[in-house]
């Protein structure tokens, strides 16, 4: 009996923490680059006294860049385009790392839209050669 009951709650705990993943999740969109070299995140921020959505950008692989600019943006219209990175770390506790590059590029932004098309584009510099990654947020 007691083997029974151990396992119902055991049930409902991992019942519980799927829902949580699946929740944290499901309000959220991301996506990489087609070189895998880039991941963009769009989600939520649940600081209850900012609100609002962040994109968060992070180099996933390759060699040192220099990234020149990057555009976020709705069905091609710019919600912001932003360059000239520095090491930093922001007030707002956003770091700014430029090896491996990450840095937030849009803040307390709206929720996505159904039947939006949410795109990153990454402009870098790599041995003198420009190149610009464009990829979908899902």
């Amino acid at each position: 009996m007691k083997r029974k009951r151990f396992l119902t709650w055991i049930l409902i705990l991992l019942l519980l923490a799927v829902g949580a993943f699946w929740y944290y999740n499901s309000i959220a969109i991301w996506g990489t680059s087609d070189n895998g070299m880039w991941k963009a995140t769009y989600k939520k921020n649940f600081d209850q006294t900012e609100g609002g959505w962040n994109g968060t950008i992070k180099q996933k692989s390759g060699n040192k860049v220099k990234v020149e600019k990057i555009t976020f943006t709705d069905n091609k219209k710019t919600l912001m385009s932003t360059g000239n990175f520095v090491e930093e770390e922001m007030e707002d506790g956003s770091v700014t790392k430029l090896y491996p590059f990450s840095t937030e590029f849009y803040g307390l932004g709206d929720a996505p839209k159904k039947g939006h098309i949410y795109k990153v584009h990454v402009t870098w510099v790599n041995k003198g050669k420009e190149q610009t990654d464009t990829f979908r947020l899902k």
